[in-house]
């Protein structure tokens, strides 16, 4: 008797499916249909309506509750509107469905009300029956316990939060590490790199420059230019020739330079000498030489580091190179002034 149920409602689900009610001179076509006809207990299924018409008639979707008797509709999609040919087209909307009785269980049909001008009217679909089944249960077999739940893998999201927190963890403790190890080194916890150091050459052009401009024996402080102009030269000396004139006499120092005779010839050997001998005398015999004499000495120490220079290769920056062009110019002048007098 079941097989034969079923028989008839194969055969009326495929007429239903084939055949389009046809309503006002082929105005609205309407179908229903189940994915399949049974299911079963609990799952899910689509119930599927399907409307053609024309591009200007107005068609109304039934509003159906949350269950047909037993059947739960569990969603509704949204109204799908496609082209057909010509002037038609296709409305289609889908509802997922269950149920959790077993048995063959009735769809009536379902009012569909459409207006096309002035005409207002309905349209009926075809019913439908889905058969529900109740899983096999084995009655010698007993109780069985329930199924443990599956281990899924891992993602990279529920992995995420944890790599996070290390990342920060180890970048606190080098924080950490690193601010004792410059606290212990008695340096600041960051600090700018340190500018390249400009040559020997160019630091003692600048600070004779700097001599030059304060006038110090013009206003009666010749020890102090003497000084000046010493330390100068001295500091020069030991960057240029690796030679600790700071802490050298002017014996000392002019002593060395006799084993570096391949890096300085005879005629700045002796400017040298004038210098560091003539400080010596203002510092310590408190002797008061001419202005002349101090303007050549001053010039005696640029002709010394000028001559005693070394090329270098690396590139200075544009401010050093156009305050080294115009010391040499001045000192040019100097020369020429020095000459003629």
């Amino acid at each position: 008797m079941i097989r034969s149920y079923q028989l008839k409602y194969l055969l009326s689900f495929s007429f239903f499916c084939l055949t389009l009610l046809v309503v006002n001179g082929q105005e609205v076509r309407l179908r229903t249909a189940l994915e399949r006809d049974s299911i079963w207990l609990g799952d899910q299924i689509k119930l599927l309506m399907v409307v053609e018409q024309e591009a200007g008639t107005r068609i109304e979707f039934p509003q159906l509750p949350d269950s047909i008797q037993k059947i739960e509709i569990l969603k509704k999609s949204k109204i799908d509107t496609s082209k057909l040919e010509g002037t038609r087209i296709q409305l289609k909307q889908s509802l997922l469905v269950t149920c959790f009785d077993s048995g063959a269980h009735y769809i009536p049909p379902f009012y569909f009300k459409f207006k096309s001008g002035d005409r207002t009217d309905s349209i009926r679909s075809n019913d439908l029956t889905l058969f529900v089944k109740f899983p096999p249960v084995d009655l010698k077999r007993g109780p069985a316990d329930i199924k443990k739940p599956f281990s899924a893998p891992v993602t990279f999201k529920e992995i995420a939060p944890w790599l996070l927190g290390i990342i920060l963890i180890g970048a606190i403790l080098f924080l950490i590490i690193y601010a004792i190890s410059r606290r212990n080194k008695n340096r600041p916890l960051f600090q700018r790199p340190p500018k390249p150091k400009l040559p020997p050459h160019i630091i003692a052009l600048q600070e004779l420059d700097k001599l030059k401009t304060e006038q110090l024996w013009q206003h009666e402080k010749v020890k102090d230019y003497y000084t000046r102009l010493t330390d100068i030269i001295r500091v020069y000396i030991e960057d240029r020739f690796e030679i600790a004139a700071m802490e050298q006499t002017t014996f000392e120092i002019l002593n060395g330079f006799k084993g570096l005779q391949t890096q300085i010839d005879v005629k700045s050997s002796t400017e040298l000498k004038e210098i560091l001998e003539l400080a010596d005398l203002v510092k310590f015999a408190k002797l008061a030489p001419l202005p002349n004499e101090n303007d050549l000495m001053l010039s005696n120490a640029y002709l010394f580091v000028k001559e005693t220079t070394v090329e270098v290769v690396t590139e200075l920056p544009k401010t050093v190179e156009t305050e080294v062009k115009e010391e040499e110019s001045v000192d040019l002048k100097d020369k020429k002034e020095e000459s003629q007098l």
